[in-house]
Order: C-alpha cells, then sequence, then structure tokens
C-alpha cells in the first residue's frame, strides 16, 4: 500500500498540498467530463420558437331542445419548434478555466524552481517566451504598452529565481502558493484596469499556444503509462506468483496495440467499421492516472535530474491539470478541430510510444521474464536500449503518423487558434473581423465545423439568409450536429423552400435518430401542410428521445385538434399526460372549448411574469382560460384589462376575452354596453362582435334586442340566430321562412332537425327561471342578488329584487337595479311598474308618470288595471301631502 499512497511519508505541508493537488485533478476532470458530453450545447443552445394559430369553437351555447345553437369564436393553439440558438461563447467557461489553469502553472513554476540551473533557465525562457506570444497588451491594463508583460515577467521570474538561487530551504507548499498568490495579484490587477470587455476570454484566446504545447507534452509524457500498466499487471507477484508474465504481457500488450491501431485508421477514414471502440478520452486519462505512479519510477530513473518529490510529482501534477482544463475549454467552446488535434496526439503518441516502449520492454528485459521476475520494478533501467533512445525515437515515429495525414493535426490546430480569435471578436461584436479569423480558419481545415458553425451564426445576426445556408450545409460535412440540421431547416422553411427542408430533417435523423428536436421539427413541418399522420408520427415519436418531452406532447394536442374527429379527439387528449407547462395548458384549454368541455379548472399562477409582458403560451393560455372558465371564474375579467394595458398589441384581444368573464361571472350590463359600442365600428371584427352580442341577448331572453346585432351577421350564422330569436318571439312564420332559404341555397338534416324544433314551441330555459323560484320561496338579499347578477333584464327577476329591496328600505339600490334593466329592455311593463313605484317613493311624480305611461302602452289591459289599483292611491296620498304641506 505505501506504493500506492507514497505521499503518507512525506511531511504534513506536503500531504495536504497533495490532498489538494488531487482534489483540483478530480474537480478539473469533473469540469472536463460536464464539458465533453456534448461540446457544442455549450455554445449552442436550444431554444422554443412558439407560435399562434386559430381553430374555431363555440363557448357561447344555446340549448332549445335537441338542437343546441352556438357561434363560433376562436381559441388559441400553441405548436411549438426547436431553434438552435446563434453559436456563443460561455464566459462561466472561461472564468473556471482560469482557476485550473492558475493552480497548474504555480505547480509547474514551482516545480521548476527545484530544478538544476540549466533546466530552470530553459524552463523560464520558454514560459517568457510563450508570455510574450500571448499579447498581453491586448489587455489594455496601464495603456496599451506592454508594462502588464513587463510587470509579469518580473513577479513570476523575480519569485522563481529567488527561491531557486537563493532559498532552496524552502519547501515545495511555500513555493505553490507564493505563486498561487502572484496569479491572483496579476489576475487583480487585470480585473481592476483592464480596458477589455472580457479579459479572460482575451488572455485565454491569445495565451492559447502556451496551454496547447503543455497539453501535448502532457499527453506524450504519459503515453506509455498504459503499457507501464500492463508490464505491472503481468508481472506484480499478486498476479503471476511463480508463472512467466511474458505471454499475458504479449497478448494484452498486442490487443490494446491494435485498439490503437483500429481507433488511427477510422480517423484518418482508411476503414469505415461501425464498431465500438474505446474513446481516445478513456485511454488519455487513464494514462494520465497511471502516470501519477509510473512518473516516479521514471524520476528517480533521471539520477536525480528530476526528484519525484520536490519537482517529479508537482511537475507532473501542474500539466495534468492544465491539460485537463485547456481540453475541457475547447470542447466548452465547441472548438472541434483542436479536440481533434488532442485525440490525434492521444492515438497516435500512445501508438507510436507504446510500439517502440514495447521494443523497450522485450529488447531489455526479456530474460527477466523469463526467469519469473517482477519486471516492473526495474522497468526504467534498461540493460541494453536506454529510455531516451526509445522517447526519442517515439516522437520521431509520432510525426511520422502526423506527416502520412499531411500534418492535418497541425492545421487543426492552428485552426483552433484562429477559432478562438473569431470567438473574442464576435463576442466583442467586431463581426467583420471575426468573419476574416474564421475564414483563416477554414484555410486550415475547411470542413471544421467550429468555423462553419459560427460563420453561419455571423450570417444570421447581419440578416444574411443565404450565407447561412451554405455555412451550415459546410457544417454538415465531416462533424454533422443536429443544431445544423435545425439551422439550415430553419432557413428553408423561411425561404419557402418545404421539400427542401423536409429533406434536410429526414437527412439529420438519418444521422441522429434520438434527436428528439428533429423528431419533433419535422412534424411540425409536415403539421403547416396539413399531412396529418406523418406529423402525428414524429411528433409522437420525439417525445420518447426529447429532453423536454411537453413541447412534444404541446404539439400533439394541437394537431389533434386541428385534424380529428370528436370521439377520436376526446379518446387521445384524454390520454394525454397531463403538463405543468403553459402551451400545454393553453392547448388543453382549447381542446376543451372545442369539445365543449367547461369544467373548473385550477388557474395557473405562474403564466403571467413579474414584468406583465405576455408570450406566446401565455397569450393562448389567458384567452383559453378566459373563455373556457367565463362561467365559473371572474378573475379575468380584472386581469386582463390590466394587461392589456402592458401589451399594446394583444390588447384587443385580451379585453374582448375579459368580456366573457365580465358576462358570464361579473357585470353584464358592462359587459354588453362594451361589446355593442366595439360591433357599432367598422372594423375587421364587427362581424365577430355581432353575433356574440346578439348571442348573449338571446341567452338574457332579449329577442327583440338580438335581432338587430343578429341581422348584420353574414352566412349561415347570422341567418340560423335571426331565426332562433323570431321564434322565440313568437314570430314562428319569419323563422320558418328564414330556414326555408337557407335550404334552398343547400339541404342540410341539421336545419331541418333546428325548423321542427322552433315550430314545438320550444321555449329557453335559463338559470335565472330556478334562482327565481328559490328567491321568491326564500328571499333573502343573497339570494336577490344571485337571481338579478344570473340576469339583470329579466324583467320578472327584477320586479321581484327591486320590490324585495324596497321593502327593506333599499330604495337606491333598487332604482339602481330597475335603471338599469330598462336599458336592454325598455318594453318590459313590469320594470316600468317598478320604475314608477320607486319615482312616487321618492316624490318624483314627473318620473312617476311617465313609468304609468310606459305601463298603460305595453301591458296588458287587466295588468294595467291591476297596476292602478296599486299605483292610484300612492300618487294620490303623496298629491295630499303636499297640497296639506301648501
Amino acid at each position: 500500500m505505501k506504493e500506492f499512497f507514497f505521499w503518507k511519508v512525506w511531511s504534513s505541508s506536503e500531504r495536504r498540498m497533495v490532498i489538494a493537488g488531487l482534489v483540483l485533478i478530480v474537480l478539473a476532470v469533473l469540469f472536463f467530463i460536464v464539458k465533453t458530453i456534448d461540446p457544442l450545447d455549450n455554445v449552442v443552445r436550444w431554444n422554443v420558437l412558439s407560435e399562434l394559430s386559430d381553430i374555431s369553437t363555440s363557448v357561447d351555447i344555446l340549448q332549445l331542445g335537441q338542437w343546441q345553437y352556438g357561434v363560433s369564436s376562436l381559441s388559441h393553439l400553441v405548436t411549438e419548434s426547436f431553434i438552435a440558438s446563434v453559436m456563443e461563447v460561455d464566459l462561466l467557461t472561461i472564468r473556471i478555466f482560469w482557476v485550473f489553469a492558475f493552480a497548474g502553472l504555480s505547480l509547474i513554476l514551482a516545480a521548476l524552481t527545484t530544478m538544476p540551473r540549466f533546466w530552470y533557465l530553459a524552463g523560464m525562457i520558454i514560459f517568457i517566451l510563450f508570455l510574450g506570444f500571448s499579447r498581453l497588451e491586448s489587455l489594455g491594463v496601464l495603456g496599451e504598452s506592454r508594462l502588464l508583460f513587463i510587470l509579469t515577467v518580473i513577479l513570476y521570474g523575480g519569485v522563481s529565481y529567488y527561491f531557486h538561487a537563493f532559498r532552496q530551504d524552502f519547501g515545495i507548499s511555500a513555493r505553490i502558493i507564493s505563486f498561487l498568490g502572484i496569479s491572483t495579484l496579476i489576475a487583480l490587477i487585470v480585473f481592476i484596469s483592464t480596458t477589455s470587455s472580457h479579459p479572460a476570454l482575451n488572455a485565454a484566446v491569445y495565451s492559447f499556444p502556451l496551454w496547447l504545447v503543455i497539453t501535448v507534452l502532457f499527453l506524450l509524457v504519459s503515453s506509455t503509462e498504459i503499457m507501464a500498466g500492463l508490464v505491472w499487471l503481468s508481472t506484480s507477484g499478486s498476479v503471476n506468483k511463480g508463472k512467466s508474465g511474458l505471454v499475458n504481457f504479449l497478448v494484452i500488450s498486442v490487443l490494446y496495440l491494435l485498439v490503437l491501431v483500429l481507433i488511427f485508421l477510422r480517423n484518418t477514414k482508411q476503414i469505415d467499421w461501425n464498431v465500438t471502440l474505446i474513446s481516445p478520452i478513456i485511454l488519455a486519462l487513464i494514462s494520465a492516472i497511471l502516470g501519477l505512479w509510473g512518473f516516479r519510477r521514471r524520476a528517480d530513473s533521471t539520477g536525480g535530474l528530476i526528484p519525484f518529490r520536490s519537482t517529479g510529482f508537482w511537475l507532473y501534477l501542474g500539466m495534468f491539470l492544465i491539460a485537463v482544463a485547456f481540453s475541457a475549454l475547447m470542447a466548452g467552446t465547441a472548438n472541434d478541430p483542436v479536440l481533434e488535434t488532442l485525440e490525434d496526439v492521444v492515438v497516435q503518441g500512445q501508438l507510436a510510444m507504446s510500439v517502440l516502449f514495447l521494443f523497450y520492454v522485450l529488447i531489455n528485459f526479456y530474460p527477466l521474464f523469463q526467469q519469473r521476475l517482477a519486471v516492473y520494478k526495474v522497468l526504467y533501467k534498461p540493460l541494453r536500449f536506454g529510455l531516451t533512445q526509445t522517447r526519442l525515437f517515439g516522437v520521431a515515429a509520432v510525426f511520422v503518423l502526423f506527416s502520412t495525414q499531411k500534418l492535418l493535426p497541425v492545421n487543426q490546430a492552428i485552426a483552433g487558434y484562429f477559432n478562438g480569435l473569431g470567438d473574442l471578436h464576435a463576442t466583442l461584436q467586431q463581426f467583420t473581423l471575426a468573419e476574416q479569423y474564421y475564414k483563416l480558419a477554414l484555410q486550415q481545415e475547411f470542413q471544421n465545423h467550429k468555423s462553419n458553425y459560427a460563420l453561419a451564426s455571423l450570417a444570421l445576426k447581419q440578416g444574411d439568409q443565404n450565407a447561412g445556408a451554405y455555412y451550415f450545409r459546410q457544417a454538415l460535412l465531416k462533424n454533422p450536429s443536429p443544431q445544423a440540421y435545425a439551422g439550415l431547416s430553419g432557413i428553408l422553411t423561411q425561404e419557402n423552400l418545404f421539400f427542401d427542408a423536409v429533406y434536410s430533417l429526414k437527412e439529420g435523423i438519418q444521422k441522429f435518430p434520438k434527436s428528439g428536436e428533429l423528431l419533433n421539427n419535422l412534424g411540425m413541418l409536415y403539421a403547416k401542410t396539413n399531412v396529418a399522420d406523418s406529423a402525428y408520427y414524429y411528433v409522437d415519436k420525439s417525445k420518447s428521445y426529447s429532453q423536454r418531452p411537453e413541447i412534444p406532447a404541446t404539439n400533439l394536442l394541437a394537431i389533434l385538434a386541428k385534424s380529428t374527429d370528436s370521439q377520436l379527439l376526446d379518446s387521445l387528449s384524454q390520454g394525454s399526460e397531463k403538463q405543468d407547462y403553459n402551451s400545454w395548458q393553453a392547448n388543453w384549454l382549447a381542446v376543451k372549448n372545442l369539445r365543449q368541455r367547461f369544467s373548473k379548472e385550477t388557474y395557473n399562477q405562474n403564466v403571467v411574469q413579474p414584468d406583465s409582458l405576455l408570450s406566446a403560451s401565455s397569450f393562448a393560455y389567458l384567452i383559453n382560460y378566459a373563455t373556457n372558465q367565463a362561467k365559473l371564474d371572474s378573475f379575468p375579467a380584472r386581469l386582463l384589462p390590466k394587461l392589456a394595458a402592458k401589451n399594446p398589441v394583444l390588447s384587443q384581444d385580451l379585453s374582448f376575452a375579459a368580456l366573457y368573464s365580465e358576462f358570464y361571472s361579473g357585470d353584464k350590463l358592462r359587459a354588453l354596453e362594451t361589446l355593442s359600442a366595439w360591433a357599432a365600428e367598422d372594423d375587421q371584427k364587427s362581424d365577430l362582435y355581432h353575433k356574440i352580442l346578439g348571442h348573449w341577448l338571446l341567452q338574457l331572453g332579449l329577442y327583440d334586442k338580438a335581432m338587430e346585432p343578429l341581422s348584420v351577421v353574414e352566412g349561415i350564422e347570422g341567418t340560423i340566430g335571426m331565426a332562433v330569436a323570431n321564434a322565440l318571439s313568437n314570430k314562428k312564420e319569419i323563422a320558418v321562412i328564414l330556414l326555408d332559404k337557407l335550404q334552398e341555397k343547400e339541404s342540410n338534416p341539421a336545419v331541418e332537425q333546428l325548423k321542427q324544433t322552433l315550430l314545438s314551441g320550444v321555449s329557453l330555459k335559463t338559470a335565472s327561471d330556478s334562482l327565481l323560484l328559490v328567491a321568491t320561496k326564500n328571499p333573502s338579499d343573497v339570494t336577490m342578488s344571485q337571481l338579478v347578477r344570473a340576469n339583470p333584464f329579466n324583467a320578472k327577476a327584477v320586479a321581484a329584487a327591486s320590490s324585495y329591496f324596497r321593502n327593506k328600505k333599499q330604495p337606491t339600490k333598487a332604482y339602481k337595479l330597475v335603471i338599469d334593466a330598462l336599458r336592454y329592455n325598455e318594453y318590459a311593463p313590469e320594470i316600468w311598474e317598478q320604475y314608477a313605484y320607486l319615482s312616487l317613493d321618492q316624490g318624483l311624480l314627473t318620473q312617476a308618470a311617465e313609468g304609468d305611461e310606459k305601463v298603460r302602452q305595453y301591458a296588458e289591459p287587466a295588468d294595467y288595471q291591476h297596476f292602478l289599483t296599486r299605483y292610484q292611491p300612492m300618487r294620490a296620498l303623496i298629491e295630499k301631502q303636499r297640497a296639506e304641506f301648501q
């Protein structure tokens, strides 16, 4: 166990630093894994495009026997598609990278100070050269001068030389902490005084060569660790007691090398085998982790040049940390040419170095294998062929492999550098410069996805659809992505190239059969052309793969509502799982309106954002909720007018929807007056307002009043409305004539059924009828208020309520009821009777006389005589009192 936990014999400060370093490694690896899952997701988001469409529904219904009369109004459906965003750098990724980069750099510099003078000076000179290449003056610290570069060199170089030349007694922990302090100080200076709007990104882009070289060097240094591990596995006493491990070593080594050869051939397109191989990422991580222990034996074999405890471990740990952080940065910026370069370094480096290392092991330790000895203990003490020569030949072999690709990995690294510069200038909104850098990257590697997608993003930002489509197609050549397919199909759809858009999405689905986004988008393309079966198939399939299944669920409801018959719609919609999602709930309410299901639904409190600005889904939900729950919830009548003031474009629609709640659950008079005013205006919705106003008046029993708005409604709805109004007004002959004319144009069994229903003398039953019975038997403020709220224009209801409140000495309330009722029901003698009585109660003889005249005009003679028996004594008493007073 001492070999595994070698740091336990070190000092306490060193042990603490080891633990801190290993924790950083674990965090960096986690950072790398998160960013590598899908590199493109780090810079391209899946946005959702919500679109509104309308369906005709009937929420205003009159039940006439077995026949119902309803007028059509609009409910709103929401359909949603996935839109790949333009490429944007995630600045948080850059900041996290710098945390690990500074830590790794501090470890390397601290280790350099413990090395012999030649290696220390060589290392520092190389480091300073890379600092010069990093263009620190571009950060704009202390002006555009090179003062920051000079300050950085003085701080790092001065402290490192102090430790190297004068304080060799200082422990490694103090050195590391000192360099961490310097790094933090430099970061603070940059943060406080920089003129760059994105200093972290600026510095990361220009220091790219430093991190790339360290990463490549680390990958080559650790490239033989798996082979060394195989030697240990084959010859350690715990595995092979008393047996030669040569055969085992050869078998597993050949298998390992065969895997590397297959990966190399596949990466270089020399084979196209669809086989699952070990990911180069796994190989790199295994090599790096094994190197934490394997590098100790190699350091010990250097004859004191790199002491493991004071130098080797910290140098390796720092390089490990930087390599992982830099790889995560490249994945976090979706810089695929650099990722491919690193993959080539891993695969070709391990292949070339491992072949030479196998030769090194066999030529040096074959006799020891034969003697069944633990070869791993003397692995770095060669007997015939030196380790240095092996590594030199290995590096040469790596370059030979690179040359077989015409140095493509080198070109890809250069392309990655230009991509970084393009990202920087795109983030700074300097699109022309960004475009030039991305095009320079394409000159190095014209098929790289990063440059092409970034150029497509720039084209879209500047409104150039043709260039956007071109670069999206280029992005699909080598490393296709669902986002690029979605971007291309989106442009083709905007250009009305439907079949091209469908073809591109189908091609994308062939390559990414589990892309819920592409499946959903293809389904919605079919839905737009009314190919309902294909639309349903693809959208339903996308539910199984989409990370947001509520979106295809929303679309399925919309497709069913538009293209399915009523029975199948009921069956399929009832089987839909309820979603806590505004768009789905909006569509669910639209389906309920379509099927005339008005059961109670709980209002979604989260549908309106704090700023009161409405999205498409919020708007559709509020409109559909107001109409579906009009009889059950008066809240929309108060809410929607407030939202209309904040959303001027949607103002009319919101205000209109509010009238439904106002009419069915609030102030019917206000709703009628508002709708009457809108209907009087000559606009495109005048016809809709007229027919709904007529229907509401029919519901209130104001049949003669309803004829006026219904008479101007064109089409079958207006004709049927006029027929119903005339029939309910006992003008059945006119109703029959209207329906016969309708049948002459187009025979319809339903119209014939309506005619028979109207001729049978059917009457309209309303809620106020039952409430009148209840209020008459149990008169109270509550029952009377409920009665009048149900129908404030019903003559019997108003008369009963007015008489009740007069007797309760509430003449003001009774008078308001009568005046309001007369606005729309001025021919009802019962209401005029109450008007006359209330006028006499207030001593208003002129108004009382007017009421008397109206009763005489509209009432039956017998009813008028009954009215006079009460009215005349009341008037005579008032006149007598006035005469006595005079």
